[in-house]
């Protein structure tokens, strides 16, 4: 079968139920409330949100509908609609997400992602610090711990942009090289709109300044506004308190890390695996989304790659998933007491359906990795450890 479409079978559905059933803990514990938007988004609405990559098809009655490409859009939707007297407003979800081509990595065509968002009626450095965390807590609940997150913020690139009379549409083109780290399209856009060698340098020295704190000295040296200037004093007071939480081992800065300039308004941040040349998980701040809405609400929020870490916890070897807790069987004759015993049983069981003898019942269990089962026969019920048979 392509790899644009996965079947997961019983062993992995079990270890995405687990990644759902944990974060989705840890998100409540924080205060977010589940909600499940719509599969289907209006065509029109979903191309001016999320681009081209939607997968479109033909309603019954002539409308041009879409499957979602991601949640965010949607969910900020809700919040912008269904807000009342109280903020913020916390949602999470956890769901299946439809394109036609992921942009970074991999050629899935459907894809689980889990994630938060919060909107809020003014700009808040504690959301910003509480959805970071959230994120590093995501990954360690997981099981994952040698990840970086990469944090940067999009208003230090748009005052040097401004500082050099860069125009937006420009300034649009040039974010995503520079977020690239590509030294020599930097250079050779630059060229072309006639920017002096001066100029070019301080963009390439941009993709430069990733690191720990020291790297937020080193960017004062290109910020020449306040806009800038209070963007490196966000990342340093968000990397001192996280760093201050214990987290700094699994933090970086990035001041080259700009992504879209359209978007976002604020933080952003990826989270990044070794040897894996794509994000597990992204966010930011989009503080203008909701308006579109018709309310303005501040926002900020994240989403998990779901199948990028659960393919990450398989190969890894740190998927420790068991499909099944123990086993029930029972003897020809002794089948409505096996129902009854099944039925009392709090834990999750591979029931046989047919009788069975003693002997097949230690096979079974030892084929499935299950080390206790339950026997029902003319002796009545017992339990036998698997490790006991000699």
């Amino acid at each position: 079968m392509s790899k644009k479409f996965v079947d997961y079978y019983p062993l992995t559905s079990e270890l995405l139920e687990e990644i759902r059933r944990k974060t989705l803990y840890l998100f409540k514990k924080f205060g977010y409330q589940l909600i499940e938007p719509s599969m289907f988004e209006e065509y029109e609405k979903s191309r001016s949100l999320n681009g081209q990559n939607s997968i479109k098809f033909m309603d019954s009655d002539g409308t041009i509908i879409s499957l979602r490409s991601e949640f965010t859009p949607k969910v900020a939707e809700i919040g912008a609609k269904n807000g009342g007297e109280i903020y913020p407003i916390k949602y999470c979800y956890f769901g299946r997400a439809f394109q036609f081509l992921q942009q970074e990595a991999g050629d899935l065509r459907e894809f689980y992602q889990a994630g938060v968002e919060n909107f809020h009626t003014s700009d808040s450095y504690y959301i910003d610090l509480e959805i970071l965390i959230l994120a590093i807590e995501s990954l360690l609940q997981l099981g994952v711990d040698n990840f970086t997150i990469d944090i940067g913020e999009v208003n230090f690139f748009k005052g040097i942009a401004a500082d050099y009379g860069i125009d937006d549409a420009s300034a649009e083109i040039l974010c995503k090289l520079v977020d690239k780290k590509d030294y020599i399209g930097i250079e050779n856009f630059l060229i072309k709109k006639g920017i002096s060698e001066k100029v070019i340098d301080v963009f390439r020295n941009l993709t430069r300044l990733y690191g720990k704190k020291d790297k937020i000295n080193d960017a004062y040296k290109f910020a020449k506004n306040e806009i800038s200037k209070s963007a490196i004093e966000r990342l340093k007071e968000i990397f001192d308190k996280l760093s201050n939480l214990g987290y700094e081992k699994y933090i970086s800065i990035d001041f080259g890390m700009v992504k879209h300039l359209n978007y976002y308004t604020g933080i952003i941040f990826s989270g990044y695996l070794p040897k894996l040349g794509y994000p597990v998980l992204n966010g930011g701040r989009y503080d203008n989304l909701c308006e579109t809405f018709g309310k303005k609400l501040y926002a900020i929020g994240f989403a998990l790659g779901v199948d990028r870490i659960l393919n990450c916890l398989m190969r890894g070897g740190k998927a420790k998933v068991k499909l099944y807790k123990a086993a029930l069987f029972y003897k020809e004759g002794f089948f409505e007491i096996a129902i009854e015993k099944l039925l009392r049983l709090e834990k999750e069981v591979y029931f046989c359906s047919n009788p069975i003898d003693i002997q097949q019942a230690f096979n079974i269990s030892k084929e499935l990795k299950i080390g206790e089962f339950y026997y029902i026969d003319e002796e009545g019920i017992k339990r036998y450890d698997v490790e006991d048979q000699k």
